[in-house]
């Protein structure tokens, strides 16, 4: 089980072009380190670089089935719930962004909407 101390560690080691955006900003919780990453996936959209975004995303999915309850709730509550915002600042990568998003962080996702009746 993935705990809140270990996500820079795994972070780095499967994103190491994150590394820097990790040390600059001193990210430390569970909920920072979940905020740099959703920068980090959004600034590869922006740039059309699909690829690295499809690995943010397994990566928030990995954090999410193997982590404790701290990183299930970092990843739910932070990573997952920016999908709203990213899907308004991006409406054209819509559709390919829901393409390669995992199937557990799309139900959370779908999870998130009804409940809170957005």
């Amino acid at each position: 089980m993935i705990n809140e101390l270990e996500i820079p560690m795994y972070l780095e080691e499967a994103l190491p072009e994150i590394s820097r955006d990790l040390v600059s900003n001193k990210k430390s919780s569970a909920f920072d380190l979940m905020t740099a990453l959703i920068g980090f996936t959004s600034k590869n959209i922006k740039e059309h670089n699909y690829k690295s975004v499809k690995r943010c995303f397994q990566i928030a999915d990995k954090l999410y089935s193997r982590g404790n309850s701290i990183v299930k709730n970092a990843v739910q509550n932070v990573f997952v719930y920016s999908f709203t915002n990213m899907f308004q600042n991006y409406p054209a990568e819509k559709k390919q962004l829901l393409a390669i998003l995992p199937i557990t962080l799309y139900s959370l996702y779908i999870s998130q909407i009804y409940h809170n009746g957005c």
